[in-house]
């Protein structure tokens, strides 16, 4: 790898919007009994997040809504864990999601200053998109956001974190070791964005919507536009801010 490498994440991270995962859990909910229940409580993680169950709560449901680092991750673990939805329904969903997201009538806003940053960092960082989503029907959302050339890379089932994990490796070598402060990551699942390049000592930024912090970043905001000033100084000086940096 010559120069410096940008990870970015797809879902939550380019966009942002609920009308997916609403979506995602209305086809869910169409196959139980009495979906009520299950919807109201992946609307109120969606107004709350993990703090939509008390602590005080001891039942699989509050576990869930504690525990589930994203809408994706609440919708899907509600549906799984507390109504016991077979995971060949819940992938048919998201498949179907997926392709719905397609259409004009899905309606979520492409994080325009995020992308602008990267367009102007494309000179000197190489910047690929790692997401976890399938490859169907992503090419043609790439498009449909307008996003589809902002990428050198763009790499779909990547089973992240440990995806994740085996394209730092391959991609840094034995800068994995040396200079591992050349790769920098961004997302809005630690677990799954963040934490293998924090790890190794890579550079990261977490877009934690919920304030979770759920771990060690080099920096950390609600939203992506907070998250763009250390962007562009890594992109300046990669070992000062991933090592020195005070964000």
């Amino acid at each position: 790898m010559s120069g410096l490498l940008l990870i970015v994440d797809f879902d939550g991270t380019t966009y942002r919007g609920d009308a997916p995962v609403r979506y995602y859990a209305s086809l869910i909910a169409n196959t139980l009994a009495n979906p009520a229940p299950y919807l109201a409580a992946l609307e109120r993680y969606l107004a709350q997040g993990p703090i939509a169950a008390r602590d005080s709560e001891d039942t699989v449901e509050a576990a869930v809504l504690r525990e589930s680092v994203d809408p994706w991750g609440a919708a899907f673990h509600l549906a799984t864990r507390c109504y016991d939805v077979p995971l060949d329904v819940t992938e048919y969903a998201f498949t179907r999601c997926r392709l719905w997201m397609i259409k004009p009538e899905c309606e979520v806003e492409v994080v325009t200053p995020l992308l602008d940053t990267l367009s102007d960092l494309r000179s000197a960082v190489q910047i690929n998109i790692i997401t976890n989503s399938g490859a169907l029907g992503l090419q043609p959302l790439l498009v449909r956001l307008g996003i589809a050339d902002s990428f050198d890379d763009v790499i779909a089932g990547a089973g992240k974190p440990d995806g994740l994990r085996r394209f730092l490796q391959r991609s840094l070598g034995k800068d994995l070791r040396e200079r591992p402060w050349r790769a920098f990551s961004i997302g809005d699942h630690y677990r799954n964005d963040i934490q293998p390049a924090a790890e190794i000592g890579a550079g990261c930024a977490y877009i934690d919507r919920y304030g979770r912090k759920d771990g060690p970043a080099t920096a950390s905001a609600p939203v992506a536009e907070d998250l763009l000033p250390v962007l562009r100084a890594w992109a300046d000086d990669p070992e000062g801010t991933v090592n020195h940096g005070a964000f």
